[in-house]
């Protein structure tokens, strides 16, 4: 193993842990308020989103709109999802739906 490899993993590391640990040891045993409660509810949110929407709207590599079965079980699931706030369901019925619509248009 080289020395830039190792050296590479180990930076990686610090900076995944850190990343992780550093919230814990600057608020511990703080009540957190304001913009920074807000920031940190929020960042689940938009990790979520930076993984998920990409891959909705670009299944092949390019963008896809009309003839996208990702696209529209996702939007389709997401409305569903808001009206039934059941966890199995909403997983149920995307599947389904994404299903259905996979073998509809391709």
């Amino acid at each position: 193993m080289s020395f830039q490899l190792l050296e590479t993993i180990l930076l990686m590391t610090i900076v995944t842990y850190g990343s992780r640990v550093l919230p814990f040891l600057l608020f511990k045993g703080e009540n957190v308020k304001g913009f920074a409660r807000d920031f940190i509810e929020l960042v689940p949110v938009a990790l979520l989103a930076a993984l998920v929407v990409p891959e909705l709207v670009t299944p092949s590599g390019t963008i896809v709109i009309m003839n996208n079965p990702f696209l529209w079980a996702g939007i389709l699931t997401f409305l569903f999802s808001r009206f039934v706030p059941n966890l199995f369901l909403g997983i149920l019925f995307g599947m389904t739906v994404f299903w259905g619509l996979d073998k509809l248009l391709l």
